[in-house]
């Protein structure tokens, strides 16, 4: 009987409305869930007759589901201050992939994989756009974001430096004044390379760049001796010097059992190694220390050598060769710089002991404006009262931030920051479409039209936010008003249903 299918239909549609809200509030703290709505459709409509004018009698036949819509509006946002989790603004989906289709996410709940990559809570890579010595390529295949988690970010030497110099125009011909900037070598080692300015006439300076390399020592120990040996250069030799700031200080076994320590013995300028070795060795008799040898050979070594020695301070020795190092400059009645008028490149510094590549530099005269920073006043000089340069040691991994367009930048020991990556974002054009994956996910299909990718804040696309995350966007005051009525539905077919049971069974009984 028809009195029977029709409000079964309707305690079926019900029950899927109440399923609904049910999910819907049991989700209500999943990490960017969508909420859904049920909607209603009647069946068809069956002719039982006409009237007088001919219009046609017609009886509905039921109900039925015509959708579960999905609402994609914003959730709410959740500050975590957790750099792996990530909030997307506005339109959009996260992409994920597993090494099949990549599937779209609003859920930014994301973790580090044991690789570096960035992963989902179902352990799928999150993608983006790759990058290439921190250049991000828009253009390239979507990959999974690494993260270089315990990496060790290589050293750059440096290219250019630069030092802002206010120079005395009333400093009497001959005055000296100093710079320093601190530079690095292809192996990440740091100098602290000196511009000296000399006044030469009215006008004018000459200006001279020294770069003193600081020697490490190669240690070794046999037998209980430890013998520390000093390499002056590739190219040291007997034409290699030890520099002034030198201040080796060495520790060792003295008599009664006790320890005794060098006062570090002052350096000339231009000092030979062999004289060195030999000061050194006076300031070790001098000192008491027993059992100590200093000596230096014809290659251009230093050795210390001895029994339970330490040593504090350094060796340090002038760069055997360097180039375009000396120059003028000129400066017009209003204390402008006008010559050099352009940068002045090729300063060069080779035979540097820890065997890097020679050093060839740029110093940026002009700075980047353009305006030079070297300026001639009648003030007292300043020899740098501000520097830069390019290069960088190495450093390791420390952490990493997103940015609102989704760059993926990590941070080292050094200071440094690369970018390492950007993530992309998808979006459909039929976002009811979607199908839904659980897990917050969803993939495209022929219905919701294939996703298109890009970065965040373009084509429509939203924008990131790290360090927070999505809420689900279930409202409970409108899911419990749904499901009062709701809950009202079912009960009316259920009426409907033991009212029609009733009169059946009242029908049979007039039958016997």
């Amino acid at each position: 009987m028809a009195s029977f299918y029709i409000p079964l239909s309707g305690l079926n549609a019900d029950s899927t409305a109440l399923n609904t809200i049910a999910n819907d509030l049991s989700n209500m703290n999943t990490t960017a869930f969508k909420s859904q709505t049920t909607n209603f459709s009647n069946l068809f409509s069956q002719q039982i007759g006409s009237t007088g004018s001919g219009d046609e009698i017609q009886m509905g036949e039921g109900v039925q589901v015509a959708s579960n819509e999905t609402n994609y509006a914003q959730g709410s946002s959740e500050t975590t201050a957790n750099s792996t989790d990530m909030q997307l603004n506005g339109n959009g989906f996260f992409v994920l992939n597993d090494g099949g289709s990549n599937v779209l996410t609003r859920a930014g709940d994301f973790s580090l994989g044991s690789n570096g990559n960035l992963i989902s809570s179902d352990g799928m890579n999150v993608m983006g756009y790759p990058a290439v010595n921190g250049v991000v390529n828009t253009n390239a295949a979507l990959a999974p974001i690494n993260i270089p988690v315990g990496q060790v970010e290589a050293p750059m030497a440096t290219t250019t430096f630069g030092m802002t110099s206010t120079l005395d125009s009333a400093a009497a011909v001959g005055t000296s004044v100093p710079g320093q900037v601190q530079v690095y070598d292809s192996m990440g080692k740091a100098y602290e390379a000196t511009v000296t300015y000399t006044k030469t006439g009215t006008n004018a300076w000459s200006y001279s760049v020294t770069m003193p390399d600081t020697l490490t020592a190669n240690t070794s120990t046999a037998a209980g001796v430890t013998t520390l040996n000093y390499s002056f250069g590739a190219n040291g030799g007997t034409s290699a010097t030890v520099d002034a700031g030198t201040n080796l200080a060495i520790t060792g076994p003295a008599a009664g059992g006790s320890t005794a320590t060098i006062a570090p013995p002052t350096v000339t300028a231009g000092e030979s190694i062999a004289t060195y070795a030999a000061n050194l060795q006076t300031a070790v008799t001098n000192a008491g220390i027993t059992g100590v040898t200093v000596t230096s050979n014809a290659s251009g070594q230093l050795s210390i050598t001895g029994t339970g020695i330490t040593t504090t301070g350094s060796v340090i020795q002038d760069p055997v060769t360097s180039t375009n190092a000396t120059g003028s400059l000129t400066f017009n009645a209003s204390g402008q710089l006008v010559s050099p008028a352009a940068d002045v490149s090729g300063i060069t510094f080779s035979g540097l002991s820890d065997g890097a590549v020679p050093l060839n530099m740029t110093w940026d005269i002009l700075g980047t404006s353009g305006t030079p920073t070297i300026s001639q006043v009648d003030t007292t000089s300043a020899g740098a009262t501000a520097t830069t340069q390019n290069g960088y040691p190495s450093g390791t991994y420390q952490s990493f931030t997103v940015s609102s367009n989704g760059t993926v930048t990590a941070s080292y020991s050094n200071g440094e920051i690369q970018n390492v990556g950007q993530l992309a974002l998808a979006n459909v054009s039929n976002l009811q479409g979607l199908q839904d994956l659980g897990n917050s996910e969803y993939a495209a299909t022929l219905a919701s039209g294939t996703a298109s990718t890009g970065a965040s804040g373009t084509g429509g696309l939203g924008t990131v936010t790290d360090g927070a995350l999505e809420e689900s966007n279930v409202n409970i005051s409108a899911e419990f008003s749904d499901l009062i009525i709701a809950q009202r539905g079912f009960e009316a077919n259920s009426k409907a249903v033991t009212t029609f049971d009733t009169i059946t069974q009242e029908t049979i009984n007039m039958i016997h």
